[in-house]
């Protein structure tokens, strides 16, 4: 059964779900800028099996509310932590969500037992011609008020080849995403310098993992967490797009339980 609630966080109301009671540091599940804590509902119950597992929509996305000003996303997640007595956590984050959780791992090192890191994104890449476009197009359709438009770039570059039900999913997400943020107007503030530059100080074991179907960008930062962080290893998952856990739910199910394994061996 579900637990569920919110915490009040520095002007926000985060939105929290948890499942499971099992022994050890629990997992926390960190979503993608495309989706919320919808997107990890494939995977929660095999997970929940044999650890606590927690999920929880970022602040402009889905339930949790905000109001105006500056935040971090990973000061939420501390944040969180702190609301919900988790000293230290596995996590496991999907591009935007992977991004959060490197920059927890590099700022927060003690409240992080390790990292699966799938399709993560990193700040400071040159972006492929295909992403170019795709921030082009969002961009044009967000400044006219297309939303609608706007969701359809999203649901094409992010899942044009999931199965319809993902597809479906993904544009209620990212619409509900960009309603909140074009109503709230709270401003993210960027680490100085980049999780980027921090790469080798992040000792924690980490798998990384990206989809065979993805834009070439995510397969190059895998490539390059895999090469610089000091305790990684690399996975490609075939016939996933940008979205592993709801493309291929069983095969990242099995990546992370694994990776489970390996951190409670090490």
């Amino acid at each position: 059964m579900t637990d569920s609630g919110f915490a009040d966080i520095r002007n926000a109301r985060i939105a929290w779900y948890s499942d499971g009671d099992g022994t050890g540091d629990p997992l926390v599940l960190v979503h993608a800028g495309v989706a919320d804590a919808r997107m990890w509902e494939p995977i929660v119950p095999a997970l929940a099996a044999a650890r606590r597992v927690v999920r929880f929509d970022m602040r402009g996305f889905g339930r949790s509310r905000s109001a105006r000003g500056a935040y971090t996303d990973a000061g939420d997640l501390r944040a969180l932590l702190d609301a919900l007595a988790i000293e230290r956590a596995h996590l496991i984050g999907a591009s935007f969500g992977g991004l959060v959780s490197l920059e927890l791992a590099a700022t927060q090192p003690s409240r992080v037992a390790s990292l699966v890191l799938l399709a993560a994104a990193l700040p400071d890449i040159e972006p492929s011609p295909a992403l170019l476009a795709f921030a082009e197009a969002e961009e044009a359709a967000v400044t006219v008020g297309q939303v609608e438009q706007a969701v359809e770039v999203n649901v094409k570059m992010w899942a044009g080849d999931s199965t319809p039900e993902v597809r479906t999913l993904v544009a209620d997400m990212q619409r509900i995403a960009f309603e909140l943020q074009l109503r709230e107007g709270a401003e993210s503030d960027e680490l100085d310098p980049p999780v980027s530059d921090r790469l080798g100080a992040i000792g924690v074991r980490a798998t990384v993992a990206y989809g065979d179907r993805d834009v070439e960008d995510f397969e190059q930062i895998a490539r390059r967490l895999h090469a610089e962080l000091p305790d990684a290893t690399l996975h490609e998952v075939t016939g996933a797009g940008h979205l592993l856990a709801l493309d291929r739910p069983a095969e990242v199910t099995q990546l992370i339980l694994r990776h489970l394994e390996g951190a409670a061996t090490a």
